[in-house]
């Protein structure tokens, strides 16, 4: 566990966005399915997208890299294997039912506090249709074909069932999957059906089901920006550039709540907020369908905001940190008041955070919202375990340190 000190510092300049990684990843699966060979350009990697490419050479994928483009091919064979997946959710709930679909028996071991991050829909969903699927430990074993690709799954426990459903129908079967309950973190399941375009497989969406039809087509493929990564430091005025303006990324829709606070864009070239007029009186934050951005828009609303709601928490509590405990826990000790209730919490913004130390719970997302905080405090703030953000952006602290933010190890 490596701690960090980040100092108090005003953050200048401008920088360039990284590589989506929940684009990168479908990508990857697509490529990893597909007739022919695929070039996806992957300009930055992170711990979860070398997961995603480690599991498909596991299964006998041939991966090479000539700088930031990587060739992927599939192979006659896939093999039967032994894949780990690290502490990447997304890897998981995609390879499982890939694996399912191309009937490989395989072993795949899982990392860190994705050991405990629930599976049931897999585990409730697979027997039904042919496939055997168990926990022993770390590992998740599992074997058998998948029959019957008529699929009947809950929408609300995680976006990414139904995308690993869909992925896994490219393989060459048409796939229909209802869903038995309103869906959420809809923005991901449209980025799975926007890949799955580029690759040559059309889905068809209806109230609540999809249709998938075809198989995979090698393609050239530039995984865009993210934008979940950029808000850390649009939230601290610095300018971000190669942002895919028009992209359906759902956590770009958070730049509404930025207005909300009085924000406003003055870059033509990317994105630049600065404080430009009083926040909103009340802000209404649903966390339904950008669960990843609550601890950074905590932050932002924690030193602009006047009286901040942030409501549909629930499915924060399945992230990589019991996310609802870690993000309250850290405004608390900025010097937030916050009050909880059953699927809400609600604070009033501060004028300057407190200097303190915070525990990132090994959340990414946490450690990241906390460093960016630093520049709102009386002094410098102490991150616990730091280094958890290679998970998804694996240069942050130097890139961090370029505009700006000083922080070293301690």
């Amino acid at each position: 566990m490596v701690n960090r000190l980040i100092e108090s510092k005003k953050l200048y300049g401008k920088i360039s966005g990284i590589t989506s990684k929940s684009y990168a990843h479908r990508a990857i699966f697509c490529a990893a399915l597909a007739r022919g060979e695929s070039i996806l350009e992957i300009d930055n990697l992170s711990k979860d997208i070398e997961a995603s490419l480690n599991a498909v050479e596991s299964l006998g994928v041939r991966v090479s890299r000539e700088g930031s483009k990587f060739h992927i091919e599939a192979p006659e064979e896939f093999n039967k294997t032994l894949i780990d997946v690290g502490e990447s959710g997304s890897t998981l709930r995609f390879i499982l039912p890939i694996l399912g679909a191309l009937g490989i028996e395989a072993e795949v071991i899982r990392r860190g506090s994705l050991v405990t991050r629930t599976n049931s829909v897999y585990f409730d969903l697979f027997p039904k249709h042919g496939v055997s699927i168990k926990e022993v430990g770390e590992k998740i074993l599992i074997s058998g074909k998948l029959t019957n690709y008529n699929f009947e799954v809950p929408g609300n426990i995680s976006s990414q069932f139904i995308s690993g459903l869909l992925l896994a129908g490219g393989s060459g079967q048409d796939c229909t999957i209802k869903l038995t309950s309103e869906r959420e973190s809809k923005p991901y399941i449209d980025m799975t059906i926007d890949v799955m375009d580029k690759f040559g497989v059309k889905v068809l969406e209806d109230k609540n089901t999809y249709l998938s039809r075809g198989r995979f087509v090698g393609q050239d493929y530039i995984v865009e920006k993210d934008w979940s990564n950029a808000l850390f430091f649009l939230a601290a005025g610095v300018e971000v550039r190669d942002l895919n303006k028009s992209s359906i990324q759902g956590d770009k829709e958070v730049l509404r709540y930025f207005n909300e606070l009085g924000l406003e864009n003055i870059s033509d070239i990317g994105y630049k907020f600065i404080k430009k007029k009083d926040a909103k009186e009340k802000i209404i934050i649903d966390a339904k369908n950008i669960p990843d951005t609550i601890p950074i828009l905590s932050v932002l609303c924690g030193i602009y905001g006047k009286k901040v709601e942030i409501i549909n928490i629930e499915r924060l509590k399945l992230k990589e940190s019991d996310r609802v405990k870690s993000t309250i826990e850290m405004l608390e000790k900025l010097g937030v008041e916050v009050c909880l209730k059953e699927n809400s919490f609600s604070f009033r913004g501060v004028e300057i955070f407190n200097s303190c130390k915070i525990n990132s719970f090994n959340d990414h997302r946490i450690a990241m919202s906390a460093s960016i905080a630093a520049g709102f405090a009386k002094g410098p703030i102490e991150i616990i375990d730091s280094e958890c953000v290679e998970k998804s952006y694996r240069e942050f602290y130097k890139d961090l340190a370029s505009i700006g933010g000083k922080n070293h190890v301690l």
